[in-house]
């Protein structure tokens, strides 16, 4: 008897999240940005065709050899439907099939291929805005949706797609060989490269909508590929290691994000008993190691920001002043309204409840449509005493919220608030009644 559907779709799964971007890498790379959607839908035919033979079939020895050989296969037949084989038969012919994936307990071991990082560096070209080199990157080499894309980006959904439309005819119109950069242009697409994966790991740690709160596999993968950047002969740099830093420091702590009754938590109500130290260790290790650097990246002030967390035994014990400090260097690089509501965070844990809500007022201008900024003011105005309007800001929030878990939270700080102010009002009516 064959495997189960379900045993097969979880295959599948873990084929398209490991293994499909090396096969679309490769394939890609034979044939060339203009023919970068037919590689797309021959990776995915391919993996259409595992889940309807494998059941019946049973499972290959390396599935990602046979996915690479049917992709292959659907890709002569198409282009040999469009008289356009000839050019590219040889090279199809010469393609290497990839190796088997690393197991579970060696997460960080595949490390990055050639053909990867030339696909990476591909849709990070120059001629795309750098809006939309993240949005290509993201859509075809990592796999995420205009929804999930638009949620990172903080953007919509119809202008995050027509970004991707724009950007895969421009490169096919330019025809450009996938291959490493001109040492003019390098930094600058490895630092796109850097944000799509930095942007990758945060759809996993904060998805973007549905019934869970996170993806642990996406943060996984994006992790993966930033310690396999850091690896790279080509890519190895201060800034890459920074970045390792921060999406393993920030890893070990997915385990404590959701209570048992499937309310987000935040960080000052997480088990820090769940946090994954050897992931904290390997960041801390990482993070030391990219101080070798002249200057200090946004990358590093990230990293450095998620080891003060990573470290502390307690909340209590915390160094909300280095905390504070990090964030107004880190203010001082990158304007985005999410920095600044950490800012306006650690400034309500130093200096108390006013000067948060305060420093709060940038983040409320520019995302007033953010269930975690709404809460943030909710909370302070809760801490000042004001609890009828932190109400107000929590039931904005949880409309705002994103996925169930995140509006369970929302819900809850609401119900404290309502409680705060019947308390409020019963205490009032009984000095009136003195």
């Amino acid at each position: 008897m064959g495997p189960g559907a379900s045993d097969i779709h979880a295959d599948v799964a873990r084929l398209a999240r490991n293994d499909a971007s090396r096969v679309l890498a490769t394939l890609a790379r034979a044939l060339g940005p203009a023919y970068f959607q037919l590689a797309e839908d021959a990776v995915q035919h391919a993996l259409l065709q595992a889940l309807r033979l494998w059941p019946h079939a049973g499972r290959p020895r390396n599935p990602a050899a046979w996915i690479f050989a049917v992709a292959r296969n659907h890709l002569r037949d198409q282009l040999r439907a469009m008289r356009r084989l000839a050019p590219f038969d040889e090279a199809l012919n010469a393609l290497p099939a990839p190796a088997p994936s690393a197991e579970e307990e060696a997460r960080f071991a595949r490390e990055l291929s050639d053909d990867e990082l030339a696909l990476l560096f591909a849709t990070c070209h120059p001629a795309l805005s750098p809006e939309s080199r993240v949005a290509l990157a993201l859509n075809c080499v990592c796999g995420l949706s205009a929804r999930q894309i638009a949620a990172g980006l903080l953007a919509s959904e119809a202008s995050v797609a027509k970004r991707i439309t724009r950007a895969k005819r421009t490169l096919a119109e330019l025809d450009l060989e996938i291959a490493a950069p001109s040492p003019d242009d390098f930094q600058e697409r490895l630092e796109a490269v850097r944000t799509v994966i930095f942007l990758l790991f945060n759809e996993g740690y904060s998805a973007s909508s549905g019934e869970a709160l996170c993806a642990p596999e996406l943060c996984w993968e994006a992790a993966r590929l930033a310690v396999a950047l850091a690896r790279h002969p080509a890519t190895a740099s201060p800034e890459s290691d920074a970045l390792s830093a921060l999406l393993l420091l920030t890893l070990a702590r997915v385990p404590s994000r959701i209570a048992a009754d499937g309310v987000a938590l935040l960080l000052d109500q997480q088990d820090r008993g769940l946090w994954d130290r050897k992931l904290v260790a390997e960041g801390v290790q990482l993070l030391a190691r990219s101080a070798r650097g002249a200057t200090a990246s946004v990358w590093h002030l990230r990293a450095e920001i998620a080891a003060l967390h990573a470290i502390a035994p307690s909340l209590a014990e915390t160094n909300w002043p280095a905390l504070a400090d990090a964030y107004e260097r880190l203010c001082a690089i990158d304007a985005s309204p999410i920095v600044w509501l950490g800012r306006a965070v650690v400034i309500g844990k130093t200096k108390g409840p006013g000067d948060g809500l305060i420093a709060l007022r940038e983040p409320l201008r520019k995302l007033p449509g953010s269930g975690y900024v709404q809460a943030a003011a909710g909370r302070f105005l809760l801490d000042l005493g004001k609890p009828k309007q932190a109400a107000l800001r929590f039931a904005r929030a949880r409309t705002y919220a994103r996925t169930e878990p995140e509006r369970r939270l929302m819900e809850r700080h609401l119900k404290d608030a309502e409680a705060a102010t019947k308390r409020g009002d019963r205490l009032q009516a009984a000095r009136g009644a003195d």
